[in-house]
């Protein structure tokens, strides 16, 4: 393994795939500490530890939108809102996106732009779609009919049938 490490001019590390993992638990652990200290009140540390990883990670989407979710609790809106919508741009996570998206809306209305926030507000998915209506109705087990309802409800959705 070291010859062939040589040869290529990397680690063995790199060959074995262990700096990808070392890296992810980083910033595993990053994310973990600067919400320790959000859970805490304690928003400036955990700004702090975001601006430094973000030296490591520049383009990480992760930690830009965690960045930028700890500058909107600071009621930092316009430093929030650039920072989230980067994040957006770069991050391929529904998860993350969804949670960005959803805290622009009020960073948009915070900074009084109304018309932006509801056109963003609009594209969010319906609430008939989440994990929160879903989800619990997979876990009971709901009958053919119910799941056949459900389907039907879902893709031929009606705004007068509320």
């Amino acid at each position: 393994m070291p010859a062939l490490a040589n040869i290529l001019e990397t680690s063995i590390d790199s060959l074995i795939g262990m700096d990808i993992i070392r890296s992810e638990q980083t910033r595993y652990n990053i994310h973990k500490t600067a919400n320790e200290f959000q859970k805490n009140g304690d928003y400036e540390s955990a700004e702090k530890v975001y601006r430094n990883a973000l030296l490591s990670y520049p383009n990480n989407p992760g930690m830009i939108l965690g960045l930028g979710g700890v500058l909107a609790l600071q009621g930092k809106s316009e430093d929030a809102i650039e920072l989230m919508e980067k994040g957006l741009q770069l991050s391929i996570n529904e998860k993350q996106k969804a949670t960005a998206r959803a805290a622009l809306c009020f960073l948009y209305l915070n900074c009084g732009k109304a018309e932006k926030a509801s056109a963003l507000a609009a594209s969010l998915p319906h609430t008939r779609e989440s994990r929160e209506v879903i989800l619990p109705l997979i876990l009971k087990g709901i009958s053919e009919n119910e799941i056949n309802n459900n389907i039907k409800t879902i893709l031929l959705w009606d705004a007068n049938t509320i």
